[in-house]
């Protein structure tokens, strides 16, 4: 009795699975990025890169559960970008971080039951890291070209973080816009250590190929 009611089970499951297969929606999307705080240290070690920003990109598949429901897996392309400019009167040194990301967040997304309307969401993520660089210069010379290597030694930033997505926006049909938040739960800098996988704001707009 009970191996029956666990496969009466699945097979509702995959029936609700495939038959919303047929209304799904592949789109695309882009942005900006934004990071409160600051990271990383200066030329001369006595401050922290801020100014935070960076740009976003990606593809986002949403796959209806119910008329209100929604599974919203997407990839992302996150660049993030801290900077810092210090001018002592003879000469000026600029300081600059940037490093890459792959981003995959499965968020379970709650919208109004009709093509235009506001949305909100939530779900886990995976950050990915893929590349980073560390350029300093001088009067417009660089005198620094440094490569940010992702779990290169005991302390570093690893290549994989685990985080938390929230969003909220307003889809006028086909095209959407909101505003996410992504806050990284595991591997986290400890004292005195910076790395780029820090929460962040992404607004984004994206376009979605098909709508019913």
């Amino acid at each position: 009795m009970k191996r029956t009611h666990i496969l009466t089970l699945l097979l509702l499951t995959g029936s609700t699975f495939f038959g919303s297969t047929t209304f799904a929606q592949v789109g695309i999307q882009a942005g900006v990025i934004g990071v409160l705080g600051e990271s990383f240290s200066t030329h001369d070690l006595n401050d922290k890169l801020g100014g935070t920003y960076g740009f976003t990109a990606g593809v986002l598949y949403e796959l209806p559960l119910t008329s209100i429901l929604t599974l919203q897996p997407s990839l992302n392309w996150l660049n993030k970008s801290w900077s810092d400019e210090l001018d002592d009167g003879v000469e000026i040194t600029k300081t600059k971080m940037i490093v890459n990301y792959l981003e995959l967040p499965i968020q379970l997304v709650l919208r109004q039951p009709r093509v235009s309307g506001f949305f909100i969401g939530i779900g886990p993520s995976i950050l990915y890291g893929l590349s980073g660089k560390r350029t300093v210069t001088v009067d417009g010379s660089q005198i620094i070209s440094d490569d940010y290597v992702f779990g290169s030694e005991e302390g570093s930033e690893q290549k994989i973080t685990l985080a938390l997505n929230a969003m909220a926006g307003y889809s006028f049909g086909k095209i959407k816009l909101h505003l996410n938040y992504s806050k990284g739960i595991t591997n986290q800098p400890g004292e005195g250590s910076d790395f780029g996988n820090d929460g962040h704001l992404a607004l984004r707009f994206g376009y979605v190929f098909s709508t019913k």
